[in-house]
């Protein structure tokens, strides 16, 4: 009898037996990750004994031979083992990896990349691999959830609630994260929790304390999951909603899908998600691995082990345009304050951070620069257009500004190169990233306005950053030119821009106008006392909270000296400037029974 027959007849045997076995499996599947993930955060979020940890880290052990048991019993109910193999090739290859880490680990009480690690001086790393293991093992969660379609009824949901509830929750996870005692020197209170988590999620990069000195590495390492999760969740929230819905979401929702993708994109949903992913990521790595080596080996870098950590988080932090830091002072640190490799290599991930994935793809992807080679003819898209020569034109004028009324003032002390390359950076971090490298509150009143501006604009559509988004200021000045020169049809770059779409641009700076009116102006009664006493002014209020609904994260350093109800006012303004004030819109306006309707025309003077 060969091994095909024998299979066959294996599962002919076992057939009748098949839902039960993988009905409890499945059950205890879920069972099994929630109280992993329960071990996971007890295991390194409380101070434990010897004896604790040794629990613990033993029923993290269990649940991993569960995982790959669960596996190998799925493959045995299985007719065509071949193909099973090929469609959960990843799990498989995780699983495979998670074994060959169990068997190193039992015999050389160490993981297979510990001492790659160890010997570049991260002699802590053994516990953090468990971290980058449980988090595999919660992706194959959420795999399997998604291919077995329980997530079918959510499609039905509003886009827009979807990720409204995805930041609110990862806000809410992120806080409870760095409530626990180990991840803090001395503790965090509640408000500044949820404010540095929001800070986080939503990308801003505003903080109430220095987080190198208040938290521990566990709590930074938090802090970089969530920028990561953060950022991703908003670049990648389009393609990753239609995949899950596999195409089931209404033709009524595309048009709120089309704000996080670009539309040309919405039928390659599956291709595009894995690619925003794989581009992401890679120029994560590649940043790290420049701030590593540009970083050098002296002051808080001497140590191998955290300058591969800082140069990792300030790589996520980077190219997620959080503006957080690692660093005491951030970009101000001694040791990095004249670093202009470092400052270059931060700039050009702000840069492809707030650009937009889709477009970093129309603009760098191999295929499309050969297929320009071949056929010069060939141009970039017309939204890459819009992104590229509004981001360069704002970038230069930024700079320009800054060079000039900070020459005498702010860069004093650096070389003329070092002043280009700090307005530049200057220019860029301020529509978008947060890290300054010059100390803002000294900033002239002229460089502050146009920072103001900046802010107010923003990076690209489908980006990290935030703001109104240099799309949505394309389209306003194209029509603002039209009107001017008396044209009937807003034009850009040769093309005319739809009259809805025109609407929807107009719509937004409305929101973003009233929002940035409402939320200092709250402000302005909350922190009526330090203006009184002299802290601070309207202006600085105005700036932090224009930053904050812009996910930039500049401040005057106000920030920590704000009351309880000031940082609250701020939480809302990050999260409201994250989700996107049109997608609230959509979500708390009336939905109209009918369009096909229309008043009689009426005529009022303008201006």
């Amino acid at each position: 009898m060969d091994i095909r027959a024998f299979r066959e007849r294996v599962n002919l045997l076992i057939y009748n037996s098949k839902t039960l076995v993988l009905g409890i499996v499945s059950t205890l599947h879920m069972l099994v990750s929630i109280l992993s993930i329960g071990a996971l955060i007890y295991y390194y979020g409380f101070p434990l004994t010897l004896e604790e940890k040794h629990e613990a880290f033993g029923w993290l052990q269990y649940s991993f031979t569960f995982y790959i048991l669960r596996f190998i019993i799925k493959i045995i109910f299985e007719f065509d083992v071949p193909k099973f193999l090929k469609e959960n090739r990843f799990e498989g290859i995780v699983l495979g990896l998670l074994a060959l880490e169990g068997i190193f680990y039992n015999i050389t009480g160490s993981f297979i990349i510990e001492p790659i690690f160890t010997s570049i001086g991260f002699t802590s790393f053994g516990d953090f691999s468990m971290i980058f293991v449980q988090i595999f093992i919660f992706i194959l969660v959420l795999t399997n959830i998604i291919k077995q379609k329980k997530f079918k009824p959510w499609t039905k949901i509003h886009p827009g609630w979807l990720f409204t509830i995805s930041i609110g929750s990862l806000t809410v996870i992120g806080a409870g994260l760095l409530l626990l005692p180990e991840m803090s020197k001395g503790g965090v209170s509640v408000i500044d929790a949820f404010f540095t988590s929001m800070s986080a999620v939503s990308v801003t990069g505003l903080t109430t304390f220095d987080i190198s000195e208040l938290l521990t590495m566990k709590g930074q390492i938090v802090l970089m999951f969530l920028m990561k999760l953060g950022g991703l969740n908003t670049i990648a929230f389009g393609a990753l909603m239609l995949v899950v819905a596999k195409f089931g979401v209404g033709i009524k929702y595309h048009e709120v899908i089309e704000d996080f993708m670009n539309e040309d994109t919405i039928m390659n949903a599956n291709s595009m998600l894995a690619k925003i992913i794989i581009w992401a990521t890679s120029i994560e790595i590649i940043g790290s691995i420049l701030l590593y080596l540009g970083m050098g080996n002296k002051g808080v870098f001497a140590d191998e082990g955290m300058r591969f950590f800082h140069a990792v988080f300030h790589g996520i932090s980077g190219f997620n345009n959080a503006g957080l830091s690692s660093l005491s002072g951030g970009m101000m640190h001694p040791d990095v304050l004249h670093n202009t490799f470092v400052h270059t290599v931060v700039l050009i991930l702000f840069f492809l951070g707030g650009f937009g994935m889709i477009y970093v793809f129309d603009l760098f992807e191999i295929s499309r620069l050969r297929e320009r080679m071949r056929h010069p003819w060939k141009k970039i898209d017309f939204g890459t257009q819009v992104s590229l020569y509004f981001t360069i034109g704002l970038l230069l004028l930024g700079a320009i500004v800054f060079f000039i009324f900070e020459y005498n003032n702010t860069l004093t002390h650096k070389s003329f190169g070092a002043d280009v390359i700090s307005a530049f950076y200057m220019s860029m971090t301020t529509r978008n990233a947060g890290f300054n490298v010059v100390d803002v509150a000294n900033l002239s009143m002229p460089v502050i306005i146009i920072f103001l501006f900046l802010m107010f604009v923003g990076a690209s559509s489908g980006s990290a950053g935030g703001g109104i988004r240099t799309s949505t200021f394309a389209v306003i000045w194209a029509s603002v030119l039209s009107t001017i020169r008396g044209k009937k049809n807003t034009e850009l770059f040769k093309r005319t821009i739809d009259p809805e779409v025109v609407t929807k641009a107009y719509a937004i700076m409305m929101f973003f106008v009233v929002g940035n009116i409402v939320g200092p102006f709250a402000l302005s009664i909350t922190e009526a006392e330090a203006i009184e006493l002299g802290k601070f002014d309207l202006l600085d209020l105005l700036f932090e909270h224009v930053s904050a609904a812009s996910t930039v994260g500049l401040s005057t350093g106000i920030t920590s000296q704000l009351s309880g109800a000031g940082k609250t006012i701020l939480i809302i303004a990050m999260f409201i400037g994250r989700v996107g004030t049109l997608t609230l819109a959509y979500l708390i306006s009336k939905r109209v029974i009918s369009r096909n309707y229309k008043y009689p025309t009426g005529h009022t003077m303008i201006g």
